[in-house]
C-alpha cells in the first residue's frame, strides 16, 4: 500500500509541475468525501471467510447475496480487511464478508456468526467504485496520522448502497477504521 502512496505522491508533483508549466491554472481535485470519527455501534454478522487475493471476491459477494435473499436478510453487506496488499503475498490475504443481521440468527453449515463489538472508528463514506475505494486508504491513514490517531483490527467496508442493478459511479461505501 505504501509503494502505491509513493507512486501516487510521484504522479501527484509530477502533474503539478506540468500543469504549472503549461500556465493552467485548473484547481486540484478535491477529496468528495469527509474523514471524521465516530462511535460505531456492535452489530452481528453473519460470514465467510477468504484467504487470497482481494480481487476474486465477486463470487463470495454474490454467494452472501443470494444467501441473504434465500433467508429475508435485509442488512447491509460488510467487509473486514485484515491484511494490507503492499505488505502481504496475494495468496495469504485474509478477509470476512458478510452481512448484518439481528442478535441470536442461527447461520446454516458453512457460515459463521460474530459479534463486532461498538468501538470508535475513523470513517469516510465515499461514493464511487470499488476498486476505487482503497486508493484513498493513504489519504485517511495520513490522516489519521496528523491526528494521532492509531490503528487497531481490520479495516471494514460497509456497503451502503450497492449490487448489481446499481452503477458504479452510484456505489457508496463507507470504510471505518478501527482506532485506539
Amino acid at each position: 500500500m505504501f509503494k502505491f502512496y509513493k507512486l501516487s505522491l510521484f504522479v501527484f508533483v509530477l502533474s503539478f509541475f506540468v500543469f504549472f508549466q503549461m500556465g493552467c491554472q485548473k484547481k486540484a481535485a478535491e477529496k468528495k468525501y469527509e474523514i471524521l470519527t465516530k462511535r460505531a455501534d456492535r452489530m452481528t454478522i453473519v460470514y465467510v471467510e477468504h484467504v487470497g487475493s482481494y480481487d476474486r471476491l465477486e463470487s463470495l459477494f454474490g454467494q452472501l447475496a443470494a444467501y441473504a435473499k434465500e433467508k429475508g436478510l435485509a442488512g447491509n453487506i460488510v467487509g473486514f480487511y485484515y491484511d494490507d496488499p503492499d505488505a502481504v503475498p496475494e495468496e495469504s490475504l485474509r478477509c470476512e464478508v458478510g452481512i448484518q443481521v439481528e442478535e441470536g440468527f442461527k447461520p446454516d453449515p458453512g457460515y459463521m456468526v460474530k459479534e463486532i463489538p461498538a468501538r470508535t472508528v475513523v470513517y469516510a463514506i465515499m461514493k464511487g467504485p470499488y476498486d476505487k475505494i482503497a486508493l484513498e486508504y493513504p489519504n485517511i491513514m495520513k490522516w489519521m496520522e496528523e491526528k494521532e490517531y492509531k490503528m487497531k483490527g481490520p479495516v471494514t467496508e460497509i456497503y451502503l448502497e450497492g449490487g448489481p442493478n446499481v452503477p458504479p459511479e452510484e456505489l457508496v461505501t463507507e470504510v471505518q477504521f478501527s482506532i485506539e
